[in-house]
């Protein structure tokens, strides 16, 4: 992909552009991930649409700001890049932290956001503390792995890191599951050395501050565009409840979902068919509306 910088005064934003259509989506990646993560969603979606996407600050080829990884600095960020470099009205899809600025952009910044699609982000401030609280200590050795390694040895390690068996009470090494030439460990790798240490620091030491923003009721509550969240099975990791589908549906006039059936937290990297279909209906039907 053909990537460009954009300077919003404030911060170079890493941002690639594909596709000429009159609707605009913005993609925006999940914590720890680069906008690479969209290789194969983006050909898919550029058929119909203008399409972006960018790495978040601290992420890829962006910016690093050392202690400012709250989770309105990143919206700060995506709010500036739509007024000043894509200059229109976008729909935004956001994949887990994605997902949450998403929502943010649209409470608050309803000028420039014609609809959102939640992918699989939680929308329950207590889900989010446990999977942080769950992931501490594989996060504190992505931190220690993006101080010290190169991308080949990050790639081993994440090889050898033990996961869990579906259904099973026993792990074993990564590579085991996946399979040692799986694409993910060098994808990963790669982002995980383009980290900035301290955006992981926020996760783990500051997570209260780095999320103080996130009120679910208070920006659902706000939010007056079309919504689509995108979840996968709880079952497979899912961090969308049905519980939190149903409060959420409290809260927000415009809302749809869909549930993909035998995919986690990961969605498009699990099922890229299924998402992009979701997308397409979705986008569709509301630009007839």
């Amino acid at each position: 992909m053909n990537e460009k910088i954009f300077n919003t005064g404030r911060i170079s934003i890493n941002y690639v552009e594909s596709g000429t259509g009159d609707i605009t989506i913005l993609l925006l990646h999940g914590g720890s991930s680069r906008l690479q993560t969209f290789k194969d969603l983006i050909p898919e979606l550029a058929g119909k649409y203008h399409v972006y996407a960018i790495d978040l600050r601290g992420h890829g080829k962006t910016d690093r700001v050392s202690g400012q990884y709250k989770i309105q600095d990143y919206v700060t960020d995506v709010k500036e890049f739509i007024e000043m470099r894509i200059q229109k009205q976008v729909i935004v899809f956001g994949h887990s932290l994605g997902g949450m600025i998403a929502e943010l952009l649209a409470a608050y910044y309803p000028k420039i956001v014609k609809a959102i699609i939640i992918g699989d982000s939680p929308i329950s401030l207590g889900v989010l503390k446990k999977h942080s609280d769950d992931q501490k200590e594989m996060t504190m050795l992505w931190r220690e792995w993006s101080r010290t390694m190169n991308v080949e040895e990050i790639a081993e390690e994440l090889k050898r890191m033990q996961v869990a068996i579906p259904g099973e009470d026993n792990t074993v090494p990564a590579y085991e599951v996946f399979g040692k030439n799986h694409p993910w460990f060098d994808f990963m790798a790669e982002s995980l050395k383009q980290n900035d240490p301290d955006m992981l620091t926020s996760i783990i030491d500051r997570f209260d501050e780095t999320y103080s923003a996130y009120n679910i009721d208070r920006i659902f509550l706000q939010i007056k565009c079309p919504v689509l969240i995108i979840k996968g099975e709880e079952k497979h990791g899912s961090l969308i409840r049905n519980i939190d589908i149903s409060h959420a549906q409290t809260l927000i006039g415009n809302l749809k979902y869909i549930e993909i059936k035998g995919v986690g937290h990961a969605l498009y990297m699990q099922n890229l068919e299924a998402v992009v279909k979701a997308i397409i209906e979705f986008v569709d039907e509301y630009s007839k509306a």
